[in-house]
């Protein structure tokens, strides 16, 4: 009983020390997919990110959670002459490990939200598409690194890799048609400002 009190009272005074920053973060990605029925030309395209975060370090620990709420967009050539465009509510949880006071190591999961698709072609004429063609939640598992080089801003470098699928199964009558096996993959430079 007595450790448990000993371990309530650690937990208690580390938390109350805890330092609290809030930010702002935008960034600009790459985005492309992976999986089993991916094309080996794979499609690519660049979209951005922007929103707010939250960094809380611990005393006496080189670690720091740091979730963060982001609007992203992202964009990629499907076809020859078409354009997919997701925008997505993105929330990862990070946990950062500091190497070094200016350099740190990030890794995390992220949830992703699908707030819309649609799909151009060349001229700007908007494809038709079934709503439940694509999944309305992501779980993607991000690593990445940084610095905190210029005081109050932290540069990071992120890979973010999807676990599910971008598409959803859906049914034709009583058949059962599989999505096939694509996922979301990003590489993300982004900077946050910390107030």
């Amino acid at each position: 009983m007595f450790k448990k009190i000993l371990l309530a009272a650690f937990i208690a005074a580390t938390a109350s020390f805890a330092q609290i920053n809030f930010g702002v973060h935008a960034g600009i990605d790459m985005n492309t997919q992976w999986g089993d029925d991916v094309k080996d030309d794979a499609a690519t395209g660049i979209g951005f990110n922007a929103g707010v975060g939250m960094k809380i370090s611990l005393p006496l620990l080189p670690i720091t959670v740091a979730p963060e709420v982001l609007i992203d967009m992202r964009n990629l050539d499907i076809a020859k002459n078409l354009t997919w465009t997701e925008w997505a509510l993105d929330i990862p949880v990070l946990v950062r490990f500091s190497l070094l006071p200016v350099l740190y190591l990030e890794a995390g999961p992220e949830l992703a939200l699908n707030l819309s698709v649609s799909v151009e072609d060349d001229d700007g004429n908007e494809q038709e598409y079934d709503d439940d063609a694509f999944n309305t939640m992501e779980f993607d598992v991000v690593f990445g690194v940084g610095t905190g080089i210029v005081p109050f801003v932290d540069i990071d470098f992120r890979v973010i890799l999807g676990l599910t699928k971008i598409y959803a199964d859906y049914e034709i009558g009583n058949l059962t048609v599989k999505a096939l096996d694509v996922s979301n993959m990003q590489f993300a430079l982004g900077a946050t400002y910390w107030f």
